[in-house]
């Protein structure tokens, strides 16, 4: 359970709604994940897409990370120019400007880029002065999300083949990533999920060894597939939610029926702006505040057990409460888990990061 608390003297002065890290918590969730990977034996390299901030990101490096994954170019050059590396960049990226700003971010810090096409090399290519040195990159196969990624593993290997080749880039692996089965809840069909990807990937590796070429990395997974992952073929991990949790993630059950092991550390501080209606009071967060991909605020601080959040506009969102208890008082602060962590971090510039008796402000980087 969080130590955070909405009365924290700290917090009454603050404009909401405003993002909030329980620093304990999410110290915490990193220790256990890179505990975990540590028994696993494999190596985690963070997604910053979660949080977008260089002081979580050299958290996670201090703990054993290999590098930082990000989603985006402008994620990647806001964390190298906090000094934050390795960095791989998990989205094939399209156009001579992105490539060029990549061909360029790879001269300054160590960069991977993912490839699903010909014409991503092909561009690579193109930008990339003869004395700059080459890219690492990994090819990317769609693993069922229908997203990006080739669309076969022939289409993988010839890429891969094709890559080998470029005196522009250095091929070093592949990468899965089944954001389509992250959030199943049940344990059971979310490990037969997994099992699908794991089995796509070693037909590939399959394919590769066959064609003589060496894939040193196998990445991708996350939070929720996580424990199914270690047992291979992956041998590194993009996990990202963990460092934060959200609705979504605690709906998710293991084998016994239990949570994932890791706690919610972000929260959105809000204020009651309204308290006239009988049963309900309204708060400053709303869907300019909280994402609303995800099921409803699961956690509220400072309100009545019970209570429920529901969203009311781009400025408000109500909690009603449980019958017969007492509504919060117009002013008070609550404290909202986020619904789905990642897009809800993208809507501030900064975090409030609490820790002891010390109250931080860190950047929120590469918003976009």
């Amino acid at each position: 359970m969080s130590s955070l608390r909405p009365d924290d003297p700290r917090l009454l002065s603050l404009p909401t709604p405003c993002a909030m890290i329980d620093v304990a918590a999410l110290t915490r969730n990193i220790d256990t994940m890179a505990f975990h990977a540590r028994q696993a034996g494999i190596a985690l390299r963070p997604h910053a897409k979660t949080h977008k901030c260089a002081e979580i990101a050299r958290l996670q490096l201090e703990a054993g990370a290999v590098g930082i994954a990000c989603a985006t170019i402008g994620e990647a050059e806001a964390l190298a120019d906090a000094s934050v590396g390795p960095l791989m960049i998990t989205s094939p990226l399209a156009g001579d400007e992105k490539y060029a700003r990549a061909v360029q971010l790879g001269e300054r810090v160590d960069l991977t880029l993912t490839l699903d096409h010909q014409d991503h090399l092909a561009q690579i290519e193109a930008v990339k002065s003869r004395n700059a040195r080459p890219i690492s990159v990994v090819v990317e196969l769609d693993v069922g999300q229908g997203r990006s990624g080739t669309q076969s593993v022939a289409a993988a290997i010839s890429l891969a083949e094709r890559a080998v080749f470029s005196p522009a880039v250095v091929f070093c692996g592949i990468q899965g990533f089944a954001g389509q089965v992250q959030h199943i809840a049940d344990h059971d069909a979310r490990e037969a999920g997994a099992r699908q990807v794991a089995d796509t990937l070693r037909q590939t590796l399959t394919g590769l060894r066959q064609a003589g070429i060496t894939a040193d990395i196998v990445t991708g997974s996350g939070t929720g597939t996580f424990g199914f992952d270690c047992a291979g073929p992956f041998n590194e991990v993009q996990v990202g939610s963990y460092v934060f949790m959200d609705a979504d993630y605690r709906r998710i059950t293991d084998k016994e029926g239990g949570a994932l092991p890791y706690e919610q550390s972000l929260f959105i501080l809000t204020t009651v702006v309204s308290a006239n209606r009988e049963g309900q009071v309204t708060v400053d967060a709303g869907t300019k505040a909280v994402a609303f991909n995800g099921p409803m605020p699961d956690m509220i601080l400072g309100a009545p057990n019970g209570s429920s959040y529901h969203f009311a506009g781009d400025e408000h969102g109500v909690v009603r409460l449980p019958p017969g208890r007492k509504p919060p008082r117009l002013g008070s602060r609550l404290l909202l888990a986020a619904t789905h962590c990642d897009p809800t971090a993208n809507l501030y510039g900064h975090y409030i990061a609490l820790s002891g008796k010390s109250a931080e402000k860190w950047h929120v980087l590469g918003r976009h």
